[in-house]
């Protein structure tokens, strides 16, 4: 591959990685992305010299000024949001400039719309496969950069000139030249110092947001589901099949699976619709230590849920058990029935909400006597006003052999979750209000009509019960211990309130089969679960990453260190003794090893025989390697000293020998600090100079060299290495004398 075919794919790669990250976010239709690889593999083929496709940039300019008032077009009416409207101007300007005939200043501009859909991707998704595209993205980037240098160069510079560089004994040496190799080798190690040195700066630098994930280019596509004032009948059938994530829930472990995320809690209900007066009159949380404060009991045992919230139309504050405090919030208020809202909506965000999972202990609840007051028999024991008789007579039935309250709600729950059946399908029967046929007719719903029923046959008995709607608990990620809460999890249950221990319980009248959905267990369900796994730790860790978590990772950093330093505490404490009677034990053998006088003799021969052979052994492969490279000698000046005892071995040949002493006149020089110009042959050389045994022994180097034969004595030629070595020892005793005087 030659270095401008190089430049052409990496650049093709990184224009194709940016749309890839475009693509990735969902704001590209299909139309568009069929539209858009076709062009890509199109101008691919195109772009070589002489092609018919290619445009010139006028027409290419002119193609961009005439889309605008398109674009204008589909910003009000096919798009419909400027997101939308911007991606395509985007991917249609990058079109006409792919099929342009390219300059230097062509190919920047494509890489800076490149770069700007990156961009723009990383504001519209938070898939942590945008980290598998950003690193390729930057790869192919250096790489694509690179090239592009290497060839703008080659094609202004001129033609250099060809150097042959030949070794002591005449053969060419042969250049090693891969630039592709090269390249894609600096282009690996230009991104890992990249990610070395930039990684770290991401963590500890300061962080001035407030910690929420909320992205403006997001909130028109927030999903609906539950409403904040109401649910009514058939809601949650429109949602049941939407499988896009709603909530990604970070908990210390798995919650018991009969427990629900709980959003809002609704009291009143017409025979159709489940509402909540009270939302009408709302108060404002009151913060303390940067936390809303949400119960002012003192509290017990708490777990902490980590809360990512995917855009939705509600503001409802979702949480598992009895919540205590929050914080990461901008803003939080809450009505009479204990329902909290968030201020903000719509958008992305992250909070931390501490709940107590404790449940009263069933013999205390059957104990109550459920003595309510007037304020709660007026909200939580309302009946609709056509209420029909026929539900109490059928709850009187199912609790006839329940002697309490608790065991009154068990008997309606296990009643409709045995009797009835689950279906998102609603067929309505004969019969005009809902839940009447639902009990009496069809015998089938999904968990409003559930839920609804229960509610309804618990009032008519005396049991003060509310409704409660969010989400079944999800898929439970033991990769990472978090739970991915899906819209098609969104339900509704029952909560009965116990006044003696002033609590809310549970009861979910829906059939177990369809309540929630199973955690696979085979290969493909382990792969989902490390991709959810490390697309949670691109939100916790990039997306949402802001002062609060940046402290928290500190602080668990600092944790992590302190107990490391403990355990090794502990490790050496617990062996030093053993170490300790261990090198008395070895400082005894070795102070006898020092008195007993005839050992010691005994390893001084021992070391003195080894260090004889070592010394040996370096000696003859220093010989070895002195043979191979007797230049080695004259540039070392350490080993200048053996030239004596090995000239006899190392000179055998005429022409060798001619070659060495050139290499040795060549050290002798440079030391009197006689250097020779990269320019200059070794006849100009030794002319420049003007020493007469110089150039005695270049010409028996050049013979030795380029002729076939040496006509000069190696005798003579030893003799004008000698008297070289005399006359500059001469020199160098004349010169200090001169500077003195």
């Amino acid at each position: 591959m030659t270095i401008e075919q190089f430049f052409k794919a990496t650049s093709y790669a990184l224009i194709t990685g940016g749309f890839l990250t475009l693509a990735l976010s969902g704001r590209v239709d299909a139309v568009s992305c069929i539209l858009y690889v076709t062009a890509l593999i199109a101008s691919w083929f195109a772009d070589r010299p002489g092609s018919r496709l290619q445009i010139s940039e006028r027409v290419a300019n002119w193609c961009v000024l005439g889309y605008l008032p398109f674009a204008y077009f589909d910003l009000r009416y096919l798009s419909s949001s400027w997101i939308g409207a911007l991606v395509h101007f985007v991917l249609f300007v990058s079109v006409f400039k792919l099929f342009q005939v390219k300059r230097d200043r062509d190919w920047v501009f494509l890489y800076l719309l490149a770069v700007f859909e990156m961009l723009l991707a990383a504001g519209l998704t938070i898939d942590a496969l945008f980290l598998l595209l950003l690193a390729g993205f930057v790869l192919t980037g250096l790489a694509a950069l690179q090239a592009f240098e290497i060839v703008r160069t080659r094609r202004t510079a001129r033609q250099a000139t060809r150097v042959v560089t030949l070794s002591h004994n005449g053969q060419r040496v042969r250049s090693g030249g891969r630039p592709i190799p090269y390249l894609v080798a600096t282009t690996l190690v230009m991104a890992l110092l990249i990610g070395v040195l930039s990684v770290p700066m991401f963590f500890i630098l300061p962080r001035w947001n407030s910690g929420l994930l909320a992205q403006s280019f997001a909130e028109d596509t927030a999903m609906t589901g539950f409403s904040d004032l109401s649910i009514a009948l058939g809601s949650v059938e429109s949602i049941k099949t939407d499988e896009r994530t709603a909530l990604r829930i970070r908990v210390p472990g798995p919650f018991p699976s009969h427990r629900h995320w709980r959003g809002m809690v609704l009291t009143q209900f017409d025979g159709r619709e489940w509402t909540r007066p009270e939302a009408e009159r709302r108060i404002a949380v009151p913060q303390r230590d940067g936390r809303y404060i949400l119960d002012d009991r003192p509290p017990g045992p708490l777990v902490t849920q980590t809360v990512y919230v995917e855009p939705m139309a509600t503001g409802a504050l979702f949480h598992c058990g009895e919540p205590w405090f929050a914080y990461n919030l901008r803003g939080l208020a809450r009505d009479a029935t204990g329902t909290f809202y968030r201020a903000e909506r719509g958008s992305r965000l992250s909070y931390t909400v501490a709940t107590s999972l404790v449940e009263a202990p069933e013999e205390s609840l059957r104990q109550d006597p459920l003595v309510y007051d007037a304020a709660i028999r007026q909200t939580f024991l309302q009946l609709p006003s056509d209420f029909d008789p026929r539900i109490a007579q059928l709850a009187r039935e199912a609790t006839a052999n329940a002697t309490n309250g608790y065991d009154r709600a068990r008997a309606i729950e296990q009643y409709l979750k045995t009797r009835y059946f689950y279906t998102v399908d609603l067929q309505r029967g004969r019969e005009p209000d809902p839940i009447v046929d639902f009990l009496f007719e069809t015998r089938r719903g999904h968990c409003e009509y559930f839920a609804s029923a229960m509610a309804l046959m618990c009032r008519s008995i005396g049991l003060a019960t509310r409704l409660a709607a969010g989400y079944h608990l999800g898929e439970y990620n033991d990769v990472n211990q978090t739970y991915v809460v899906r819209q098609a999890d969104a339900h509704a249950w029952v909560e009965v309130y116990f006044p003696q221990t002033g609590t809310w319980v549970e009861f979910d009248p829906t059939p177990p089969s369809t309540t929630a959905r199973t955690n696979r267990s085979d290969w493909l369900a382990s792969v989902r679960r490390y991709l959810d796994a490390l697309r949670m730790f691109y939100i916790d860790y990039v997306i949402a990453y802001d002062a609060q978590r940046q402290r928290m990772l500190a602080r668990d950093a600092g944790s992590a260190v302190a107990q490391y330093q403990t355990a090794t505490q502990a490790y050496v404490n617990a062996h030093r003794r053993h170490f300790r009677a261990w090198l008395e034990g070895y400082a005894y053998w070795l102070y006898a090893v020092v008195q007993d006088g005839q050992w010691m003799r005994s390893v001084m021969t021992i070391l003195l025989l080894v260090g004889t052979a070592l010394l040996t052994l370096g000696g003859y492969l220093l010989w070895r390697r002195l043979r191979r490279t007797p230049r080695l000698m004259f540039e070392r000046r350490w080993l200048s000293w053996l030239t004596p005892l090995l000239r006899r071995t190392l000179r055998g040949d005429e022409c060798q020998s001619a070659v060495l002493f050139y290499d040795e006149m060549g050290a002798l020089l440079r030391r009197a600090g006689y250097r020779r110009a990269p320019s200059q042959t070794p006849l100009e050389f030794a002319t420049a100079i003007g020493f007469e045994e110089a150039l005695t022994i270049t010409h028996a180097y050049n013979q030795a060299r380029y002729g076939a034969r040496l006509d000069t004595d190696p005798q003579q030629i030893e003799h004008a290495l000698q008297a070289l070595r005399r006359r500059l020892r001469t020199q160098r005793r004349i010169l200090p004398a001169k500077r003195t005087s």
